[in-house]
């Protein structure tokens, strides 16, 4: 399984489905709800009704048991009134000094008690949230919650003093039965009550996570926000039953890096024990996109992030080890040299610029990242494309760090390293592609492939030819499309030998057949939102990259990984003859493997089969808006769209024989694929078993838009909640 098909199909870290589904971390649990005041009937100009919820800390005093005041409006900004409770915690940040990190500390904490499962041994100290309080509603929309806990006098669990001299944080969640979650946190000192000007330490935004994630929800969905997590995940927590750190920069490190942790991949496991003592094991957890770019969580340009560089210029034992957990510190060993490190004031001496193993910056760089930045596919002409004509490309490959200087293809070591490809595709129609007539016996319906780089002649100017050896199909109409992809070669390394594959994002260009003038493909999906997960999306062995109009050309409603299985179905590995690559559904069942009844098993390069029956999705599987440009999720599908091929029938080069699923249910059932589903779709004009003569001559007729299109009973933005 390639690379980036491997780190999806193994689970692609979620923090939501790990933690927020699985149930909540035994680190918050224990914490009670304020007793609400009595509430009368609601007045004028307030309500109990709200699909979301906006919370405002509006002041916080401590004399011995801390009161906060605080108020709650609806998305129309409407005071709410009669919650549920309030769950509340109180931390205070204490400076780093020595090297060590600002670390934040909980005031309230309890014990967990291992021994009932997992391999722990001893009792923990955990933080939790403020139990005893109480809460008055004020019926106009604000709110007083005074704890349960004398702040200035913790002694046990934990000694904890009260220095009001020091940047403390509130965190609160409010709660009710029939409202949605919210948080709030409110950073200030008490001693003057200063809120700005003060240490801080904002290293993560939750507008990062939620790029991938969609929207935090943890703890049952309670905990949205990760300036509230901070004030539990703390350094003094612990979970007993495995005795590991919840630590939060130890904690989410070792969950992203999952499966690659060293410790893993040694045969150990990462797992936490969380509510009522389950088991949430991360050891299979991949990361979606290469583990060094720490900037996608740690964004230092980002000015609610205004500490984010830390993790490059103040390293510690703790959040370093958190990924590099084969190293011992104390002992040395898997260090360097076997270098003790005894403090973390020691680490900057060697991690630094002009320190002995450079700055950190630098060992978390990914040069063919970098290296994909010198490199621009350009389709500069394309002609000679009408039916029976041998295509004709000019092309040329520059470097827009270098004033768009060309490569000499034929001549720069980049190019005629055997780890350099450049190929070009052509396939057509672009009302929906079937490239029928390709001349294969064997994928009859993927895209016209050429070696661009065997072919090519040079045309002056840093520009090349290459001359189709294939003919457009003299059968074929519409328009054609036009795919500029590949890799060059870097020498990474310094040793001379240009053998790093550098990915560069694909070019497509579009060209009449018989249209007057050319016809775009449709735009389905935004590579900038694939991008927010993956970084760079590439695969095929880093030849097709970023550019989803390429690979619509070969993974089209009419191709399946037939040629790639095995000869005997009772060999493949779920069983079938063969699977669709058809994009619109193969990319939903692989991103939704976790929501749909059954496996979803793709043969691909070098005959291998891929299993992506254990895919989770890190974010909202159901809101379309993740991937999809604009509306183009919505019924109805543009007529032109052709049913997708479930059996190639007798003859594979032959579309006739083919036995369809119509193109809407095709869609759905990628997600939705069981027998109850299928059964609704059948009855409603979709049919899993019919050629596309039928759909084309009006004998079956989806009529799926009468209920699911915009503004329907049940309309599908409506129904998956869809968010912009």
């Amino acid at each position: 399984m390639s690379s980036i098909w491997r780190v999806i199909a193994r689970a692609v870290f979620s923090v939501v489905v790990a933690l927020g589904l699985l149930g909540s971390l035994a680190a918050c649990d224990g914490g009670n709800d304020g007793a609400p005041g009595t509430a009368g009937p609601p007045g004028p100009g307030v309500t109990t009704e709200a699909t979301a919820l906006k919370v405002t800390i509006t002041g916080v005093s401590i004399a011995s048991k801390p009161v906060v005041e605080f108020s709650v409006v609806n998305e129309r900004d409407v005071p709410v009134v009669r919650l549920d409770g309030a769950r509340m915690t109180l931390a205070k940040l204490i400076p780093g000094t020595d090297g060590n990190s600002d670390a934040w500390q909980s005031y309230i904490n309890r014990i967990e008690v291992a021994g009932s499962v997992g391999p722990g041994t001893q009792d923990q100290i955990q933080a939790t949230t403020d139990s005893g309080g109480s809460l008055v509603d004020h019926g106009n929309g604000t709110y007083t919650y005074t704890f349960g806990s004398d702040v200035t006098a913790i002694a046990a669990p934990l000694a904890v003093a009260y220095e009001p001299a020091l940047t403390h944080r509130i965190g609160l969640q409010v709660s009710s039965t029939t409202l949605p979650a919210a948080n709030a946190t409110y950073t200030w000192r008490p001693s003057d009550g200063a809120t700005s000007d003060i240490l801080n330490n904002d290293i993560v935004q939750t507008a990062s996570c939620n790029e991938c994630h969609g929207k935090l929800a943890l703890h049952g969905g309670g905990r949205l926000d990760t300036q509230y997590c901070v004030t539990c995940h703390n350094p003094g927590s612990h979970d007993a039953n495995s005795g590991n750190t919840i630590d939060f920069k130890v904690m989410v490190h070792k969950i992203h890096r999952g499966e690659n942790l060293p410790s893993v991949e040694a045969g150990g496991e990462y797992a936490i024990w969380g509510f009522r003592d389950s088991k949430h094991d991360y050891s299979t957890v991949a990361y979606p996109q290469d583990i060094r770019n720490c900037s996608k969580c740690h964004d230092a340009a980002d000015s609610g992030t205004p500490q984010a560089s830390r993790w490059s210029t103040q390293p510690t034992r703790e959040a370093c080890g958190a990924c590099h957990d084969n190293v011992n510190f104390e002992t040395g060993e898997g260090h360097g040299e076997d270098s003790v490190v005894a403090a973390n004031g020691e680490c900057s001496v060697c991690h630094s610029e002009g320190g002995l193993a450079g700055s950190v910056t630098e060992s978390h760089r990914n040069p063919l990242r970098e290296a994909s930045q010198r490199y621009q596919l350009n389709i500069l002409s394309v002609s000679k494309t009408a039916p029976g004509q041998f295509p004709i490309v000019k092309l040329s490959v520059t470097d827009p760090t270098h004033s768009d200087a060309p490569y000499d293809l034929l001549n720069d070591p980049e190019w005629t390293s055997s780890s350099a490809s450049l190929s070009l595709l052509f396939g057509w129609d672009t009302s929906d592609y079937h490239n029928t007539g390709n001349g294969s016996s064997t994928t009859p319906a993927s895209a016209i492939s050429l070696n661009a780089k065997t072919l090519a002649t040079a045309s002056g100017s840093g520009t090349f030819t290459v001359t189709s050896t294939s003919a457009i199909p003299k059968t074929a109409t519409g328009s054609a499309a036009i795919g500029l992809y590949g890799r060059a070669a870097a020498d990474v390394d310094g040793d001379g030998v240009y053998s790093d594959r550098v990915p560069i994002k694909s070019v497509v260009s579009f060209a009449p057949i018989t249209d007057t003038k050319a016809v775009a493909r449709r735009q389905v999906v935004d590579i900038a939102k694939c991008d927010q997960c993956h970084d760079q999306l590439t695969i095929h062995g880093g030849s097709r990259t970023d550019e989803p109009q390429l690979c619509v050309m070969c993974h089209n409603a009419n191709n399946t990984d037939i040629g790639r299985r095995p000869s005997s179905a009772s060999l493949a590995l779920d069983g079938k003859r063969e699977e669709t690559v058809d994009m619109k559904v193969m990319i939903h069942a692989i991103h939704g493997a976790g929501f749909r009844e059954k496996g979803v098993v793709i043969y691909g390069f070098g005959n291998n089969a891929n299993d992506f029956g254990e895919v989770e999705f890190p974010g909202i599987v159901s809101n379309c808006t993740t991937c999809h440009s604009g509306s183009s999720y919505m019924p109805p599908l543009a007529s032109t769209v052709l049913a997708t091929t479930a059996d190639s029938g007798g003859s594979v080069a032959d579309p006739n024989d083919d036995t369809n699923i119509t193109a809407t249910a095709a869609a759905c059932s990628s997600c939705h694929d069981g027998e109850t589903a299928q059964a609704h779709m059948e009855q409603n004009g979709a049919s899993f078993g019919t050629p596309q003569s039928m759909v084309d001559n009006g004998s079956i007729t989806e009529t799926c838009e009468v209920c699911h299109a915009a503004g329907r009973i049940a309309d599908v933005a409506a129904v998956h909640h869809v968010t912009q």
